[in-house]
């Protein structure tokens, strides 16, 4: 009887400790299988891979962890010597998250490199050097050469002025930096590029300057009737507003402020104007800064400045267009984006004081 109880025991055990073992494996082939899966099925943005030649499966695995297309480099690296997948093929891949870890394996395995696309984002308020940044990276050309081709008049006469007729003899005025400031809309430019096809700076540029030249035809009658008088003053007033205003709405609202200041003969003083013309990016302006002229400088200088400042926004364009009016001379952005609006140069002073701490600390 001791013995049969002791059995029935053991047996009941043993069948836990099966059940037990089953459902642990169980569970784990599912979250394995879990990790094989697309990363995300709704995203389609290409993802430029290179493998070097000789990568070893563990070192393919991690490049593909590292760039978000695989869940865990152990899944990928067990699924393939499983298999028995040890040899890819090595050179540069464009991939996307909707592929699961077989899909991956098996273009690798082929070489199927795909279409290698290109992508430039053009952000606004960019200058024209940090585009020609983004654009060598991207195309493997020389940053140098690029700017300097961006800098010379006789370039950009011959490769663009003669397509572009929205390029007037203005971009060339004495004291300007790069001629396409401000004319080299703010996007993400895609490109096909191959052996045949080669990336050229003037590919890119173009599709640029394409884009400006739709904005431009589609606001032809409100620039017609600006009383700036030129695509070039428009852009450049733009591109001051751009860096100056968080929003559509308080964009439009300095954009009256600075055509206040320009009916009175009074200086714009904006700070982003004075970065440009040191050509460095400034958080916290010291007197030095604001003191230091340039052709950009509108505290030294004024009216306008000589050219645009970085890449206007369409809507950065509409506020010069569409102005809010009002008897505001001035105003004061905080970091949080908040933007007070003032008559007068006391009341300004009050505000300033109270809040420019905020842009030390930040």
């Amino acid at each position: 009887m001791f013995i049969k109880k002791h059995w029935r025991l053991f047996a009941i055990i043993t069948i836990l400790l099966i059940g037990i073992i089953a459902g642990s494996a169980w569970g784990f082939n599912r979250y394995y299988a879990s990790l094989l899966t697309p990363v995300d099925k709704g995203s389609h943005r290409t993802i430029t891979v290179t493998v070097p030649p000789g990568a070893s499966v563990r070192d393919i695995s991690h490049i593909l962890e590292k760039k978000g297309l695989i869940r865990k480099a152990w899944a990928f690296e067990f699924y393939a010597r499983w298999n028995h997948l040890n040899t890819y093929r090595s050179g540069t891949y464009v991939f996307n998250r909707t592929m699961s870890v077989g899909m991956l394996i098996n273009d690798l395995k082929k070489g199927a490199h795909h279409e290698l696309i290109l992508v430039v984002d053009v952000r606004q308020g960019m200058w024209v050097s940090e585009i020609a940044q983004q654009m060598a990276e991207v195309s493997k050309l020389d940053e140098k050469d690029i700017l300097q081709k961006l800098s010379n008049h006789a370039y950009i006469k011959a490769h663009y002025m003669k397509k572009y007729p929205l390029l007037t003899n203005e971009i060339l005025t004495g004291g300007i930096k790069y001629p396409l400031e401000g004319y080299l809309a703010p996007g993400i430019y895609r490109f096909k590029a191959d052996k045949k096809n080669p990336l050229t700076i003037d590919r890119m540029v173009d599709q640029m300057l394409d884009q400006t030249k739709e904005t431009i035809a589609n606001d032809s009658s409100e620039i017609a009737a600006s009383s700036l008088g030129s695509v070039h003053k428009i852009l450049t007033l733009a591109s001051l507003i751009e860096q100056e205003a968080p929003d559509s709405k308080n964009r439009q609202k300095i954009a009256g402020v600075f055509f206040n200041r320009l009916k009175l003969n009074m200086r714009l003083q904006t700070d982003p104007s004075v970065a440009y013309g040191l050509q460095r990016r400034i958080r916290d302006y010291t007197q030095k800064d604001l003191r230091t002229d340039t052709p950009y400088n509108t505290y030294t200088r004024s009216g306008l400045t000589v050219g645009p400042i970085g890449a206007p926004a369409q809507d950065a364009i509409q506020a010069v267009l569409n102005p809010v009016k009002s008897n505001n001379l001035f105003f004061y952005a905080r970091p949080n984006g908040k933007v007070y609006y003032s008559k007068t140069y006391t009341e300004h002073q009050k505000i300033v004081a109270k809040y420019r701490h905020e842009w030390a600390e930040k």
